[in-house]
């Protein structure tokens, strides 16, 4: 390779990396501390005010090109604006006629209030733009920012949209709406459905009243008491959420999903983990190549894995269904008509009682069952190219055909065996569930391997 495709192929990746800092919000040049002979000047401030009394519409709008957006509401019907202008120049008297052409201008409609900087189209002026805004609670706010901190709080319903920035919403009557990029978000005290977008940055959540809906890029969110259900569309968010009510519906990858006290819920992940502490609904998960665990479920519960330890334990539900590979499942403490599909994997697993079907199905693949004191369940267990290790009392009748051993226990023809197991190239142990030395779920690497 000549040496000017080696410095042209460097260049390019070079640029491709920029491009990938620039759009994960590591950086952004415009914001980046730059020398100081490469900008012009230096910072300096003035400051303004302005009112507008009533009549107000009931929408006010604020377009901030660059800097903070702070609106609170007032004691009066009036709107009272405090404005800061930050502008960069060689010296004061050079800012000041630069501050000079840039006015505050509020358009008034019947319909709503536009509060919005403005400069000379032809002069390009450096300026930042801080606004503290004191306004009627009953108004409905607008607000367009960029490369600053919009904070809102104590109005009717709200929309934002924000550029590398962090937004802060409070005590909010009605619905939300949030697009934003490469900044924090913080909502609390949300009365009406939530919307947000966020393509990079951590998002803070408490207490929404209704549906809370959220597309995220990369970041962390936090989720405490959501009354309305929960919508996540995301490409790597972690998700912890906390008193969730009504369905939640979950898509991520490459981070974990943590829950806990919710009702039905619907998840799909990929390299992320994915665990469950306390649901009263339906919980569905699917996973890739990272750990799913599941405690205190009284809903139905389907588990479609791949390359996935599973591990379960206070579980009741009518429908267990497991399919998985590539990893070991363990259950404990669990009732409900169990179905677990595995491949090149084993499964522990500790029933409450067999009061309903118990079916598993294995290839390369071997089973414990710790059997339940007492229990006495029809049982048929057929195993190719393995052996199985029977530990109870009862008689069995069993033959072998064909390398095929099958096993029939509590057997009678009248009815269909309520525990039926199937695997090849692995071995079925049915033990004792009451003995000290099995109360230990978690198996041995040398039983396996005996």
């Amino acid at each position: 390779m000549k040496t000017r495709e080696i410095l042209l192929l460097i260049l390019v990746i070079l640029v491709g990396l920029a491009i990938s800092v620039f759009y994960s919000g590591r950086i952004h040049f415009l914001e980046f501390n730059w020398p100081k002979f490469l900008v012009e000047g230096e910072p300096f401030s003035f400051e303004e005010t302005k009112r507008i009394e009533p009549p107000l519409p009931e929408l006010l709008a604020v377009n901030n090109p660059r800097g903070e957006v702070i609106v609170n509401p007032g004691e009066s019907e009036n709107i009272e604006i405090y404005w800061e202008k930050q502008v960069w120049a060689r010296n004061e008297d050079e800012a000041r006629r630069k501050a000079e052409k840039i006015s505050l201008l509020t358009e008034k409609t019947a319909s709503d209030l536009v509060i919005k900087p403005s400069q000379p189209e032809r002069e390009k002026i450096r300026y930042r733009s801080n606004l503290r805004i004191m306004a009627p609670a009953s108004l409905t706010l607008n607000v367009e920012n960029s490369h600053g901190l919009v904070s809102l709080a104590g109005f009717k319903k709200a929309a934002v949209r924000n550029v590398h920035g962090q937004v802060k919403v409070s005590h909010l009557a009605g619905e939300l709406l949030i697009n934003n990029q490469h900044g924090d978000i913080s909502l609390d005290d949300i009365g009406g459905p939530i919307e947000v977008f966020n393509r990079h940055g951590e998002i803070v959540i408490l207490k929404a009243s209704e549906k809370v809906k959220i597309e995220a890029g990369y970041g962390h969110l936090d989720i405490d008491e959501a009354a309305g259900g929960l919508e996540i569309k995301a490409e790597h968010l972690s998700v912890s959420g906390r008193k969730i009510k009504g369905p939640a519906v979950i898509s991520t990858s490459y981070e974990p999903v943590d829950l806990k006290d919710i009702d039905s819920v619907r998840i799909s992940n990929r390299y992320g983990l994915v665990r469950i502490d306390g649901a009263r609904g339906e919980v569905t998960i699917e996973n890739r190549y990272s750990p799913i665990e599941i405690a205190n479920l009284e809903g139905n519960l389907f588990i479609l894995g791949k390359n996935t330890r599973i591990r379960g334990q206070s579980i009741r539900c009518q429908v267990i269904n497991i399919d998985t590979s590539y990893d070991n499942v363990e259950l404990e403490d669990f009732e409900g008509e169990t179905s677990i599909f595995i491949r090149h994997g084993n499964v522990s697993a500790q029933p409450v009682s067999l009061k309903f079907k118990f079916n598993f199905e294995g290839s390369y693949s071997s089973l414990r069952l710790l059997w339940p004191a007492t229990e006495k369940a029809s049982t048929e267990i057929s195993v190719r190219y393995g052996k199985i290790l029977w530990q109870l009392d009862e008689p069995v009748n069993q033959f072998e055909s064909n390398g095929e051993t099958i096993l029939r226990a509590f057997w009678t023809e009248e009815t269909l065996p309520l525990v039926r197991i199937k695997t090849s190239c692995g071995q079925v142990a049915i033990n004792k569930a009451d003995r000290p030395e099995q109360k230990k779920l978690y198996l041995s690497l040398a039983w396996w391997m005996r």
